[in-house]
Protein backbone atom coordinates (compact mmCIF):
# COMPACT_ATOMS: atom_id res chain seq x y z
CA UNK A 1 0.00 0.00 0.00
CA UNK A 2 1.69 3.23 -1.16
CA UNK A 3 -0.77 6.09 -0.67
CA UNK A 4 -3.77 6.32 1.66
CA UNK A 5 -6.20 9.22 2.12
CA UNK A 6 -8.44 9.46 5.21
CA UNK A 7 -11.60 11.60 4.96
CA UNK A 8 -13.19 13.28 7.99
CA UNK A 9 -14.22 16.88 7.43
CA UNK A 10 -15.63 17.74 10.88
CA UNK A 11 -16.05 18.19 13.81
CA UNK A 12 -13.75 18.30 16.83
CA UNK A 13 -14.88 15.20 18.73
CA UNK A 14 -15.47 13.08 15.63
CA UNK A 15 -12.00 13.86 14.28
CA UNK A 16 -10.35 13.03 17.62
CA UNK A 17 -12.07 9.64 17.53
CA UNK A 18 -10.52 8.81 14.12
CA UNK A 19 -6.98 8.89 15.54
CA UNK A 20 -6.84 5.14 16.35
CA UNK A 21 -7.67 4.32 12.71
CA UNK A 22 -4.78 6.49 11.50
CA UNK A 23 -2.43 4.91 14.06
CA UNK A 24 -3.32 1.36 13.05
CA UNK A 25 -2.88 2.19 9.36
CA UNK A 26 0.58 3.58 10.16
CA UNK A 27 1.48 0.36 12.01
CA UNK A 28 0.14 -1.95 9.28
CA UNK A 29 1.61 0.09 6.41
CA UNK A 30 4.77 1.70 7.92
CA UNK A 31 6.14 2.78 4.53
CA UNK A 32 2.89 4.19 3.14
CA UNK A 33 2.06 7.87 2.69
CA UNK A 34 -0.97 8.54 4.89
CA UNK A 35 -2.79 11.82 4.23
CA UNK A 36 -5.87 13.33 5.87
CA UNK A 37 -8.54 15.66 4.46
CA UNK A 38 -10.42 17.89 6.89
CA UNK A 39 -11.66 21.47 7.28
CA UNK A 40 -9.15 24.21 8.09
CA UNK A 41 -10.22 24.90 11.73
CA UNK A 42 -9.47 21.27 12.65
CA UNK A 43 -5.92 20.95 11.27
CA UNK A 44 -4.41 21.21 14.76
CA UNK A 45 -6.24 18.10 15.93
CA UNK A 46 -4.84 15.99 13.09
CA UNK A 47 -1.36 17.44 13.69
CA UNK A 48 -1.58 16.04 17.22
CA UNK A 49 -2.22 12.50 15.90
CA UNK A 50 1.50 11.95 15.43
CA UNK A 51 1.13 9.67 12.39
CA UNK A 52 -0.14 11.72 9.40
CA UNK A 53 2.13 12.78 6.55
CA UNK A 54 0.13 15.58 4.90
CA UNK A 55 -3.05 17.33 6.03
CA UNK A 56 -5.18 18.67 3.17
CA UNK A 57 -7.85 21.31 3.84
CA UNK A 58 -11.35 21.28 2.42
CA UNK A 59 -11.62 24.97 1.52
CA UNK A 60 -11.02 25.81 -2.17
CA UNK A 61 -12.82 22.68 -3.29
CA UNK A 62 -12.05 22.74 -7.00
CA UNK A 63 -8.33 23.22 -6.43
CA UNK A 64 -8.04 20.63 -3.65
CA UNK A 65 -9.94 17.99 -5.65
CA UNK A 66 -7.59 18.50 -8.57
CA UNK A 67 -4.59 18.27 -6.24
CA UNK A 68 -5.85 15.09 -4.59
CA UNK A 69 -6.64 13.43 -7.91
CA UNK A 70 -2.99 13.93 -8.95
CA UNK A 71 -1.85 11.98 -5.87
CA UNK A 72 -3.27 8.76 -7.35
CA UNK A 73 -4.26 7.27 -4.00
CA UNK A 74 -4.25 3.50 -3.65
CA UNK A 75 -6.96 3.72 -1.01
CA UNK A 76 -9.45 6.30 0.27
CA UNK A 77 -10.95 5.63 3.71
CA UNK A 78 -14.15 7.54 4.33
CA UNK A 79 -14.77 8.10 8.05
CA UNK A 80 -17.46 10.72 7.44
CA UNK A 81 -19.94 9.01 5.14
CA UNK A 82 -21.85 12.07 3.97
CA UNK A 83 -22.78 13.38 0.51
CA UNK A 84 -19.66 15.60 0.45
CA UNK A 85 -17.31 12.68 0.98
CA UNK A 86 -19.21 10.55 -1.55
CA UNK A 87 -18.46 13.26 -4.16
CA UNK A 88 -14.83 13.51 -3.01
CA UNK A 89 -14.35 9.75 -3.46
CA UNK A 90 -16.01 9.90 -6.86
CA UNK A 91 -13.81 12.75 -8.13
CA UNK A 92 -10.47 11.85 -6.51
CA UNK A 93 -10.69 8.36 -8.02
CA UNK A 94 -8.72 6.23 -5.59
CA UNK A 95 -7.99 2.66 -6.70
CA UNK A 96 -10.02 1.37 -3.75
CA UNK A 97 -12.45 3.12 -1.41
CA UNK A 98 -13.97 1.96 1.89
CA UNK A 99 -16.59 3.66 4.05
CA UNK A 100 -17.31 3.08 7.71
CA UNK A 101 -20.66 1.79 8.96
CA UNK A 102 -22.11 4.64 11.02
CA UNK A 103 -25.10 2.57 12.25
CA UNK A 104 -27.41 5.51 11.70
CA UNK A 105 -30.53 3.34 11.92
CA UNK A 106 -29.46 1.83 15.26
CA UNK A 107 -28.79 5.30 16.67
CA UNK A 108 -32.24 6.44 15.55
CA UNK A 109 -33.77 3.38 17.16
CA UNK A 110 -31.95 4.13 20.43
CA UNK A 111 -33.28 7.71 20.40
CA UNK A 112 -36.83 6.52 19.64
CA UNK A 113 -36.59 3.85 22.40
CA UNK A 114 -37.15 1.02 19.92
CA UNK A 115 -34.18 -1.02 21.16
CA UNK A 116 -32.18 -1.68 24.31
CA UNK A 117 -28.96 -2.05 22.32
CA UNK A 118 -26.05 0.34 22.76
CA UNK A 119 -23.08 1.44 20.66
CA UNK A 120 -19.91 0.81 22.65
CA UNK A 121 -17.95 3.55 20.90
CA UNK A 122 -17.82 5.51 17.65
CA UNK A 123 -14.20 4.35 17.39
CA UNK A 124 -15.52 0.81 16.99
CA UNK A 125 -17.69 2.03 14.11
CA UNK A 126 -14.67 3.68 12.45
CA UNK A 127 -12.79 0.37 12.70
CA UNK A 128 -15.52 -1.21 10.57
CA UNK A 129 -13.81 0.47 7.60
CA UNK A 130 -10.54 -1.29 8.45
CA UNK A 131 -12.28 -4.66 8.72
CA UNK A 132 -13.40 -4.23 5.11
CA UNK A 133 -9.75 -4.28 4.04
CA UNK A 134 -8.82 -7.19 6.29
CA UNK A 135 -7.34 -5.26 9.22
CA UNK A 136 -8.54 -6.74 12.50
CA UNK A 137 -6.23 -5.09 15.03
CA UNK A 138 -7.47 -4.49 18.57
CA UNK A 139 -9.41 -1.25 18.91
CA UNK A 140 -7.48 1.37 20.85
CA UNK A 141 -8.49 4.59 22.59
CA UNK A 142 -7.74 7.88 20.79
CA UNK A 143 -4.49 9.53 21.81
CA UNK A 144 -3.32 13.07 21.07
CA UNK A 145 0.25 14.30 21.48
CA UNK A 146 0.29 17.94 22.69
CA UNK A 147 4.11 17.99 22.55
CA UNK A 148 3.81 18.10 18.76
CA UNK A 149 1.99 21.45 19.00
CA UNK A 150 2.72 24.97 20.22
CA UNK A 151 3.29 24.77 23.98
CA UNK A 152 1.27 27.08 26.25
CA UNK A 153 1.96 27.10 29.99
CA UNK A 154 -0.55 28.39 32.55
CA UNK A 155 0.69 26.64 35.68
CA UNK A 156 3.32 29.26 36.50
CA UNK A 157 0.60 31.92 36.74
CA UNK A 158 -1.12 30.06 39.59
CA UNK A 159 1.54 28.33 41.71
CA UNK A 160 0.14 25.75 44.11
CA UNK A 161 -3.30 25.83 42.49
CA UNK A 162 -5.15 22.96 40.90
CA UNK A 163 -6.28 24.19 37.48
CA UNK A 164 -9.88 23.21 36.74
CA UNK A 165 -10.86 23.82 33.12
CA UNK A 166 -14.59 24.28 32.57
CA UNK A 167 -16.20 24.14 29.13
CA UNK A 168 -19.75 25.45 29.74
CA UNK A 169 -20.79 25.32 26.09
CA UNK A 170 -21.95 22.73 23.57
CA UNK A 171 -23.33 22.85 20.05
CA UNK A 172 -26.95 22.64 21.26
CA UNK A 173 -28.67 23.98 24.38
CA UNK A 174 -29.98 20.61 25.58
CA UNK A 175 -26.39 19.35 25.90
CA UNK A 176 -25.45 22.21 28.22
CA UNK A 177 -25.49 22.01 32.01
CA UNK A 178 -27.47 25.02 33.35
CA UNK A 179 -25.14 27.93 34.11
CA UNK A 180 -26.80 28.77 37.43
CA UNK A 181 -26.16 25.21 38.62
CA UNK A 182 -22.57 25.34 37.37
CA UNK A 183 -22.12 28.59 39.31
CA UNK A 184 -23.46 26.93 42.49
CA UNK A 185 -21.06 24.06 42.01
CA UNK A 186 -18.07 26.41 41.62
CA UNK A 187 -19.03 28.42 44.72
CA UNK A 188 -19.47 25.22 46.74
CA UNK A 189 -15.88 24.04 46.23
CA UNK A 190 -13.92 24.52 49.48
CA UNK A 191 -11.02 26.98 49.38
CA UNK A 192 -8.78 24.33 50.98
CA UNK A 193 -8.93 22.38 47.71
CA UNK A 194 -6.86 25.20 46.14
CA UNK A 195 -8.76 25.22 42.85
CA UNK A 196 -8.45 27.86 40.14
CA UNK A 197 -11.39 27.71 37.74
CA UNK A 198 -10.62 28.58 34.12
CA UNK A 199 -13.48 28.99 31.65
CA UNK A 200 -12.65 27.72 28.18
CA UNK A 201 -14.43 27.56 24.85
CA UNK A 202 -14.80 29.33 21.52
CA UNK A 203 -15.32 33.02 20.87
CA UNK A 204 -19.05 32.35 20.44
CA UNK A 205 -19.19 31.14 24.06
CA UNK A 206 -18.07 34.48 25.54
CA UNK A 207 -21.67 35.22 26.53
CA UNK A 208 -21.84 31.95 28.46
CA UNK A 209 -18.67 32.73 30.38
CA UNK A 210 -19.90 36.26 31.13
CA UNK A 211 -23.16 34.85 32.49
CA UNK A 212 -21.28 32.30 34.57
CA UNK A 213 -19.02 34.99 36.03
CA UNK A 214 -22.05 37.10 36.87
CA UNK A 215 -23.60 34.25 38.86
CA UNK A 216 -20.55 33.24 40.89
CA UNK A 217 -18.82 34.75 43.90
CA UNK A 218 -15.65 32.91 42.94
CA UNK A 219 -13.08 34.69 40.79
CA UNK A 220 -12.94 32.97 37.40
CA UNK A 221 -10.41 33.33 34.60
CA UNK A 222 -12.23 33.63 31.27
CA UNK A 223 -10.14 32.41 28.33
CA UNK A 224 -12.97 31.73 25.87
CA UNK A 225 -11.98 32.56 22.30
CA UNK A 226 -8.32 33.12 23.19
CA UNK A 227 -6.91 30.06 21.44
CA UNK A 228 -6.96 28.22 18.14
CA UNK A 229 -7.48 24.47 18.27
CA UNK A 230 -3.76 23.62 18.52
CA UNK A 231 -3.29 26.02 21.42
CA UNK A 232 -6.47 24.75 23.08
CA UNK A 233 -5.12 21.19 23.09
CA UNK A 234 -2.00 22.48 24.86
CA UNK A 235 -4.11 24.47 27.35
CA UNK A 236 -6.23 21.38 28.14
CA UNK A 237 -2.98 19.52 28.73
CA UNK A 238 -2.15 22.22 31.35
CA UNK A 239 -5.30 21.51 33.36
CA UNK A 240 -5.51 19.21 36.37
CA UNK A 241 -9.17 18.44 35.71
CA UNK A 242 -11.57 19.15 32.82
CA UNK A 243 -15.32 19.55 33.40
CA UNK A 244 -17.44 19.64 30.25
CA UNK A 245 -20.67 18.72 28.58
CA UNK A 246 -20.80 16.12 25.81
CA UNK A 247 -18.69 18.12 23.35
CA UNK A 248 -15.51 18.18 21.28
CA UNK A 249 -13.28 19.34 24.16
CA UNK A 250 -14.54 16.37 26.18
CA UNK A 251 -12.95 14.06 23.60
CA UNK A 252 -9.73 16.11 23.49
CA UNK A 253 -9.40 15.81 27.28
CA UNK A 254 -10.02 12.06 27.03
CA UNK A 255 -7.39 11.65 24.30
CA UNK A 256 -4.81 13.41 26.53
CA UNK A 257 -5.91 11.17 29.42
CA UNK A 258 -6.82 14.11 31.64
CA UNK A 259 -8.91 13.50 34.76
CA UNK A 260 -12.34 14.69 33.66
CA UNK A 261 -16.01 14.95 34.54
CA UNK A 262 -18.35 14.61 31.54
CA UNK A 263 -21.99 15.72 31.85
CA UNK A 264 -24.59 14.15 29.56
CA UNK A 265 -28.01 15.70 28.96
CA UNK A 266 -30.10 15.20 25.82
CA UNK A 267 -27.54 12.75 24.43
CA UNK A 268 -26.29 9.62 26.18
CA UNK A 269 -23.18 7.41 26.29
CA UNK A 270 -25.31 4.63 24.74
CA UNK A 271 -25.01 6.44 21.40
CA UNK A 272 -21.25 5.75 21.33
CA UNK A 273 -19.90 9.16 22.32
CA UNK A 274 -18.66 8.47 25.87
CA UNK A 275 -15.14 9.76 26.59
CA UNK A 276 -12.66 6.90 26.14
CA UNK A 277 -10.55 7.61 29.18
CA UNK A 278 -9.92 5.55 32.32
CA UNK A 279 -9.73 8.82 34.24
CA UNK A 280 -13.18 9.98 33.14
CA UNK A 281 -16.18 10.25 35.45
CA UNK A 282 -19.39 10.24 33.43
CA UNK A 283 -22.46 11.81 34.99
CA UNK A 284 -25.79 11.05 33.36
CA UNK A 285 -29.27 11.06 34.90
CA UNK A 286 -30.28 7.97 32.87
CA UNK A 287 -33.94 9.02 32.85
CA UNK A 288 -36.45 7.28 30.58
CA UNK A 289 -36.61 10.01 27.91
CA UNK A 290 -32.84 10.12 27.52
CA UNK A 291 -31.43 10.29 24.88
CA UNK A 292 -33.98 12.45 23.09
CA UNK A 293 -31.77 13.28 20.09
CA UNK A 294 -28.57 12.26 18.35
CA UNK A 295 -26.75 15.57 18.76
CA UNK A 296 -28.93 17.69 21.06
CA UNK A 297 -31.52 20.34 20.21
CA UNK A 298 -32.54 23.90 21.03
CA UNK A 299 -35.16 23.03 23.67
CA UNK A 300 -36.18 20.06 25.80
CA UNK A 301 -39.04 18.23 23.97
CA UNK A 302 -40.69 17.47 27.33
CA UNK A 303 -40.24 20.98 28.72
CA UNK A 304 -38.64 19.88 32.01
CA UNK A 305 -34.96 19.35 31.03
CA UNK A 306 -34.68 16.80 33.84
CA UNK A 307 -31.70 15.10 32.22
CA UNK A 308 -29.55 18.06 33.27
CA UNK A 309 -31.67 19.63 36.03
CA UNK A 310 -31.52 16.45 38.10
CA UNK A 311 -27.70 16.57 38.18
CA UNK A 312 -26.99 18.49 41.38
CA UNK A 313 -24.03 20.84 41.91
CA UNK A 314 -23.28 18.73 44.99
CA UNK A 315 -22.84 15.61 42.84
CA UNK A 316 -20.28 17.38 40.63
CA UNK A 317 -18.47 18.69 43.71
CA UNK A 318 -18.39 15.18 45.21
CA UNK A 319 -16.82 13.76 42.06
CA UNK A 320 -14.32 16.60 41.78
CA UNK A 321 -13.34 15.83 45.35
CA UNK A 322 -12.72 12.19 44.42
CA UNK A 323 -10.34 13.31 41.69
CA UNK A 324 -8.30 15.96 43.47
CA UNK A 325 -8.23 14.47 46.96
Amino acid sequence: MKKILILRLSSIGDIVLTQPVAKVLREVYPDATIDYLTKKPFIGIVEAFGCIDTIHTWNNKRIILKKLRKQKYDMIIDLHSKFNTFIIKLLVRGKKTVTYNKKHILRRMIVKKLTHKSIVSTVELYFSALKKIGITETIEHPKLYPDKLQKISLGKRFPGKKLIGIFPGALHATKMYPLEKMAKFIDSVPSKWNCKFIILGSKSEKLLSAELKKNTKTELLDLCGEFNISQLISVIDNMDVIISNDSGPMHIAAAIEKPQIALFGATHPRLGFAPLNKKAIIISSNISCQPCSLHGSAICPKGHFLCMNSISPELIKKNLGKIIN
